[in-house]
Protein backbone atom coordinates (compact mmCIF):
# COMPACT_ATOMS: atom_id res chain seq x y z
CA UNK A 1 0.00 0.00 0.00
CA UNK A 2 2.83 2.44 0.62
CA UNK A 3 4.34 1.93 -2.86
CA UNK A 4 1.03 2.53 -4.31
CA UNK A 5 0.75 6.08 -2.18
CA UNK A 6 4.45 6.78 -3.56
CA UNK A 7 3.94 6.15 -7.25
CA UNK A 8 0.55 7.69 -7.11
CA UNK A 9 2.31 10.73 -5.31
CA UNK A 10 5.53 10.51 -8.11
CA UNK A 11 2.87 10.22 -11.09
CA UNK A 12 1.02 13.12 -9.50
CA UNK A 13 3.96 15.18 -9.25
CA UNK A 14 4.87 14.21 -12.71
CA UNK A 15 1.56 15.34 -14.19
CA UNK A 16 1.91 18.85 -12.55
CA UNK A 17 5.07 19.46 -13.96
CA UNK A 18 3.82 18.51 -17.15
CA UNK A 19 0.39 21.60 -16.62
CA UNK A 20 3.47 23.34 -15.14
CA UNK A 21 5.67 23.12 -18.64
CA UNK A 22 2.99 23.39 -20.90
CA UNK A 23 1.53 26.32 -19.67
CA UNK A 24 4.77 28.28 -19.97
CA UNK A 25 5.03 26.83 -23.58
CA UNK A 26 1.89 28.20 -24.28
CA UNK A 27 2.09 31.83 -22.60
CA UNK A 28 6.05 32.04 -24.24
CA UNK A 29 4.78 33.60 -27.82
CA UNK A 30 2.24 35.85 -25.83
CA UNK A 31 5.01 36.73 -23.66
CA UNK A 32 7.89 37.50 -26.59
CA UNK A 33 5.82 39.20 -27.94
CA UNK A 34 4.94 41.59 -24.80
CA UNK A 35 8.20 42.28 -24.38
CA UNK A 36 9.22 43.08 -27.99
CA UNK A 37 6.23 45.06 -28.70
CA UNK A 38 5.59 46.59 -25.38
CA UNK A 39 8.36 46.19 -22.80
CA UNK A 40 11.47 47.19 -24.49
CA UNK A 41 9.93 50.22 -26.60
CA UNK A 42 8.94 51.36 -23.34
CA UNK A 43 12.55 50.58 -21.81
CA UNK A 44 14.05 51.90 -24.82
CA UNK A 45 12.21 55.15 -24.85
CA UNK A 46 13.19 55.47 -21.05
CA UNK A 47 16.57 55.15 -22.29
CA UNK A 48 16.26 57.73 -25.62
CA UNK A 49 14.70 60.36 -22.75
CA UNK A 50 18.36 61.24 -21.50
CA UNK A 51 20.00 60.99 -24.76
CA UNK A 52 20.33 63.73 -27.48
CA UNK A 53 19.71 61.88 -30.50
CA UNK A 54 18.60 62.98 -34.13
CA UNK A 55 18.46 59.92 -35.68
CA UNK A 56 21.57 60.06 -37.97
CA UNK A 57 24.42 61.35 -35.44
CA UNK A 58 25.58 59.70 -32.58
CA UNK A 59 23.91 59.73 -29.07
CA UNK A 60 25.06 62.09 -26.62
CA UNK A 61 24.18 62.02 -22.91
CA UNK A 62 22.02 64.59 -21.92
CA UNK A 63 20.54 64.06 -18.43
CA UNK A 64 17.50 65.62 -17.39
CA UNK A 65 17.84 68.56 -20.26
CA UNK A 66 15.22 67.22 -22.28
CA UNK A 67 12.37 66.88 -19.61
CA UNK A 68 13.25 70.55 -19.04
CA UNK A 69 12.90 71.55 -22.44
CA UNK A 70 9.86 69.84 -22.72
CA UNK A 71 8.17 72.03 -20.07
CA UNK A 72 9.17 74.96 -21.79
CA UNK A 73 8.03 74.32 -25.07
CA UNK A 74 4.46 76.14 -25.99
CA UNK A 75 3.58 73.30 -28.41
CA UNK A 76 3.86 70.72 -25.41
CA UNK A 77 1.73 72.97 -22.74
CA UNK A 78 -0.93 73.45 -26.22
CA UNK A 79 -0.84 70.28 -26.55
CA UNK A 80 -1.58 68.92 -22.75
CA UNK A 81 -4.00 71.19 -22.40
CA UNK A 82 -6.22 70.02 -25.95
CA UNK A 83 -5.75 66.83 -24.55
CA UNK A 84 -7.90 67.47 -21.17
CA UNK A 85 -9.91 69.09 -23.61
CA UNK A 86 -10.56 66.01 -25.89
CA UNK A 87 -11.72 64.22 -22.70
CA UNK A 88 -14.03 67.04 -21.97
CA UNK A 89 -15.66 66.75 -25.40
CA UNK A 90 -15.53 63.01 -26.17
CA UNK A 91 -17.94 62.65 -23.32
CA UNK A 92 -20.70 62.66 -24.59
CA UNK A 93 -19.99 60.76 -27.15
CA UNK A 94 -18.42 58.23 -25.36
CA UNK A 95 -20.76 57.91 -22.19
CA UNK A 96 -23.62 60.02 -22.53
CA UNK A 97 -24.99 58.71 -26.20
CA UNK A 98 -23.99 54.81 -25.86
CA UNK A 99 -26.06 54.85 -22.63
CA UNK A 100 -28.82 56.69 -24.35
CA UNK A 101 -28.89 54.93 -27.44
CA UNK A 102 -28.21 51.21 -25.84
CA UNK A 103 -31.33 52.49 -23.34
CA UNK A 104 -33.61 52.97 -26.60
CA UNK A 105 -32.75 49.97 -28.34
CA UNK A 106 -33.45 47.96 -25.45
CA UNK A 107 -36.82 49.32 -25.18
CA UNK A 108 -37.48 48.46 -28.80
CA UNK A 109 -39.73 45.58 -29.38
CA UNK A 110 -39.37 44.25 -33.10
CA UNK A 111 -36.11 42.21 -32.67
CA UNK A 112 -35.68 43.22 -36.67
CA UNK A 113 -35.26 46.88 -36.16
CA UNK A 114 -33.58 46.67 -32.80
CA UNK A 115 -30.94 44.73 -35.36
CA UNK A 116 -31.21 47.29 -37.61
CA UNK A 117 -30.79 50.30 -36.04
CA UNK A 118 -27.89 48.34 -33.71
CA UNK A 119 -26.18 47.50 -37.39
CA UNK A 120 -26.76 51.15 -38.57
CA UNK A 121 -24.89 52.55 -35.19
CA UNK A 122 -21.99 50.69 -35.38
CA UNK A 123 -21.16 50.40 -38.61
CA UNK A 124 -18.62 54.00 -38.29
CA UNK A 125 -17.03 51.16 -36.00
CA UNK A 126 -15.70 49.09 -38.57
CA UNK A 127 -14.61 51.22 -41.09
CA UNK A 128 -11.17 51.95 -40.98
CA UNK A 129 -10.53 55.55 -39.35
CA UNK A 130 -8.42 57.08 -42.20
CA UNK A 131 -11.28 56.22 -44.85
CA UNK A 132 -14.09 57.63 -41.76
CA UNK A 133 -11.37 61.15 -41.46
CA UNK A 134 -10.76 61.99 -45.06
CA UNK A 135 -15.13 61.17 -45.71
CA UNK A 136 -15.52 64.04 -43.00
CA UNK A 137 -12.62 65.94 -44.38
CA UNK A 138 -15.25 66.32 -47.42
CA UNK A 139 -18.12 67.48 -45.33
CA UNK A 140 -16.01 69.86 -43.53
CA UNK A 141 -15.23 71.99 -47.09
CA UNK A 142 -15.80 75.13 -46.73
CA UNK A 143 -16.63 75.59 -50.74
CA UNK A 144 -18.70 72.88 -51.37
CA UNK A 145 -19.09 70.43 -47.86
CA UNK A 146 -22.22 69.19 -47.06
CA UNK A 147 -22.57 71.17 -43.39
CA UNK A 148 -22.11 73.67 -44.76
CA UNK A 149 -24.76 73.15 -47.31
CA UNK A 150 -27.12 72.28 -44.78
CA UNK A 151 -26.49 75.88 -42.72
CA UNK A 152 -27.12 77.70 -45.71
CA UNK A 153 -30.43 76.28 -46.30
CA UNK A 154 -31.16 77.67 -43.10
CA UNK A 155 -29.47 81.23 -44.25
CA UNK A 156 -26.59 80.69 -41.77
CA UNK A 157 -22.80 81.15 -42.86
CA UNK A 158 -20.66 78.64 -43.28
CA UNK A 159 -17.96 77.65 -40.90
CA UNK A 160 -14.06 76.68 -42.04
CA UNK A 161 -14.05 74.11 -39.92
CA UNK A 162 -11.04 72.53 -39.97
CA UNK A 163 -8.90 76.19 -40.46
CA UNK A 164 -10.67 77.68 -37.90
CA UNK A 165 -9.45 78.15 -34.10
CA UNK A 166 -13.23 78.10 -33.14
CA UNK A 167 -14.27 75.28 -34.94
CA UNK A 168 -10.93 73.20 -35.75
CA UNK A 169 -11.36 71.09 -31.91
CA UNK A 170 -15.08 70.38 -32.15
CA UNK A 171 -14.50 69.09 -35.10
CA UNK A 172 -11.79 66.64 -34.68
CA UNK A 173 -13.82 65.62 -31.48
CA UNK A 174 -17.04 65.34 -33.93
CA UNK A 175 -15.21 63.04 -36.22
CA UNK A 176 -13.87 60.63 -32.97
CA UNK A 177 -16.73 60.92 -31.12
CA UNK A 178 -18.81 59.53 -34.56
CA UNK A 179 -16.75 56.73 -35.08
CA UNK A 180 -16.73 55.19 -31.82
CA UNK A 181 -20.19 55.70 -30.24
CA UNK A 182 -21.25 52.37 -31.91
CA UNK A 183 -18.64 50.11 -29.79
CA UNK A 184 -19.44 52.03 -26.32
CA UNK A 185 -23.34 51.26 -27.18
CA UNK A 186 -22.90 47.98 -27.57
CA UNK A 187 -20.68 47.32 -24.52
CA UNK A 188 -23.65 49.51 -22.57
CA UNK A 189 -26.19 46.94 -24.41
CA UNK A 190 -24.42 44.15 -22.79
CA UNK A 191 -24.25 44.93 -19.92
CA UNK A 192 -28.04 45.81 -19.95
CA UNK A 193 -28.62 42.00 -20.87
CA UNK A 194 -26.63 41.27 -17.60
CA UNK A 195 -29.13 42.78 -15.20
CA UNK A 196 -31.21 40.22 -13.79
CA UNK A 197 -34.95 41.17 -15.36
CA UNK A 198 -36.39 40.16 -12.07
CA UNK A 199 -34.77 43.11 -10.55
CA UNK A 200 -36.81 45.62 -12.81
CA UNK A 201 -40.13 43.64 -12.33
CA UNK A 202 -39.80 43.58 -8.96
CA UNK A 203 -39.34 46.99 -9.12
CA UNK A 204 -42.22 48.20 -12.02
CA UNK A 205 -44.59 46.15 -9.62
CA UNK A 206 -43.95 48.36 -6.35
CA UNK A 207 -44.71 51.36 -8.45
CA UNK A 208 -41.16 52.73 -10.24
CA UNK A 209 -41.48 54.47 -13.29
CA UNK A 210 -38.50 54.55 -16.06
CA UNK A 211 -36.37 56.83 -14.65
CA UNK A 212 -36.70 55.12 -11.04
CA UNK A 213 -35.66 51.84 -12.57
CA UNK A 214 -33.20 53.20 -14.77
CA UNK A 215 -31.50 55.26 -11.76
CA UNK A 216 -31.56 52.64 -8.71
CA UNK A 217 -31.28 49.26 -10.89
CA UNK A 218 -29.77 49.96 -13.87
CA UNK A 219 -27.64 52.36 -13.44
CA UNK A 220 -25.46 51.10 -10.10
CA UNK A 221 -25.39 47.55 -11.87
CA UNK A 222 -23.93 48.95 -15.30
CA UNK A 223 -21.12 50.83 -12.81
CA UNK A 224 -18.52 48.12 -14.05
CA UNK A 225 -19.48 48.66 -18.12
CA UNK A 226 -19.59 52.49 -17.38
CA UNK A 227 -16.05 52.59 -15.58
CA UNK A 228 -14.58 50.18 -18.28
CA UNK A 229 -15.88 52.59 -20.81
CA UNK A 230 -14.57 55.40 -18.87
CA UNK A 231 -10.96 54.15 -18.55
CA UNK A 232 -10.58 53.35 -22.43
CA UNK A 233 -11.92 56.50 -23.42
CA UNK A 234 -9.15 58.22 -21.48
CA UNK A 235 -6.72 55.75 -23.01
CA UNK A 236 -8.43 56.74 -26.53
CA UNK A 237 -7.68 60.51 -25.81
CA UNK A 238 -3.91 59.51 -24.90
CA UNK A 239 -3.34 57.57 -28.32
CA UNK A 240 -6.22 56.79 -30.88
CA UNK A 241 -6.99 60.37 -31.44
CA UNK A 242 -3.88 60.75 -32.97
CA UNK A 243 -5.28 59.77 -36.14
CA UNK A 244 -8.01 62.42 -37.15
CA UNK A 245 -5.83 65.15 -36.06
CA UNK A 246 -2.63 63.82 -38.40
CA UNK A 247 -4.77 63.69 -41.25
CA UNK A 248 -7.87 66.50 -40.75
CA UNK A 249 -5.73 69.64 -39.37
CA UNK A 250 -2.06 68.31 -38.46
CA UNK A 251 -2.55 69.97 -34.97
CA UNK A 252 -3.00 73.03 -37.13
CA UNK A 253 -4.60 75.82 -36.78
CA UNK A 254 -1.34 77.11 -34.90
CA UNK A 255 -1.83 74.14 -32.40
CA UNK A 256 -4.86 74.05 -31.76
CA UNK A 257 -5.63 70.99 -32.08
CA UNK A 258 -2.66 68.75 -31.37
CA UNK A 259 -2.54 66.69 -28.10
CA UNK A 260 0.47 64.36 -26.47
CA UNK A 261 0.37 61.83 -28.82
CA UNK A 262 0.76 64.24 -32.02
CA UNK A 263 3.43 66.53 -30.52
CA UNK A 264 5.06 63.57 -29.80
CA UNK A 265 5.11 62.61 -33.58
CA UNK A 266 6.38 66.34 -34.19
CA UNK A 267 9.06 66.18 -32.01
CA UNK A 268 10.43 62.74 -33.47
CA UNK A 269 9.42 63.04 -37.42
CA UNK A 270 9.04 66.76 -37.93
CA UNK A 271 12.19 68.28 -35.74
CA UNK A 272 14.11 64.95 -35.53
CA UNK A 273 14.47 65.40 -32.11
CA UNK A 274 14.15 61.44 -30.63
CA UNK A 275 15.24 62.77 -27.04
CA UNK A 276 12.66 65.24 -26.59
CA UNK A 277 10.21 63.02 -28.50
CA UNK A 278 11.22 60.14 -25.92
CA UNK A 279 10.52 62.39 -23.22
CA UNK A 280 6.67 63.41 -23.96
CA UNK A 281 6.29 59.79 -24.40
CA UNK A 282 7.26 58.91 -20.83
CA UNK A 283 5.98 62.22 -19.65
CA UNK A 284 2.66 60.87 -21.52
CA UNK A 285 2.51 57.28 -19.93
CA UNK A 286 2.78 58.80 -16.43
CA UNK A 287 -0.10 61.28 -17.03
CA UNK A 288 -2.49 59.16 -18.03
CA UNK A 289 -1.81 56.10 -15.65
CA UNK A 290 -2.17 58.68 -12.70
CA UNK A 291 -5.75 59.98 -14.48
CA UNK A 292 -6.50 56.23 -14.77
CA UNK A 293 -5.51 55.23 -11.32
CA UNK A 294 -6.97 58.47 -10.12
CA UNK A 295 -10.81 57.42 -12.09
CA UNK A 296 -10.99 53.86 -10.46
CA UNK A 297 -9.93 54.91 -7.23
CA UNK A 298 -12.56 57.70 -7.29
CA UNK A 299 -14.88 55.38 -8.59
CA UNK A 300 -14.64 52.56 -6.00
CA UNK A 301 -13.14 49.81 -8.04
CA UNK A 302 -13.31 47.97 -11.37
CA UNK A 303 -16.33 46.37 -10.07
CA UNK A 304 -19.45 46.55 -8.52
CA UNK A 305 -20.52 44.60 -5.45
CA UNK A 306 -24.25 44.61 -3.98
CA UNK A 307 -24.62 43.79 0.07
Amino acid sequence: MVVKVENRSIYARRAQRRKTTMFFIYLLPALVTFILYKFWPILYSLILSFFKWNFVGSMKWNGLNNFVEMMGREAFQKATVNTFLYMIGLFPFFMVLPLLFALMLSNIRSSRFQNFYKALLFLPSILAFSIICLVWMWMFNPQFGVLNNILELFGHEGFAWLSDKKTAMFSIILVSGWKHIGTNMILFIAGLLCINKEYIEAATIEGANGWQVFWKIKWPLLWPTTIYILITSVIFAAERAFTPINILTSGGPSDATTNLSHIIYVFAFEYFNIGLASSTAIFTSIFFLIITASLIKIAGGLWHYDD
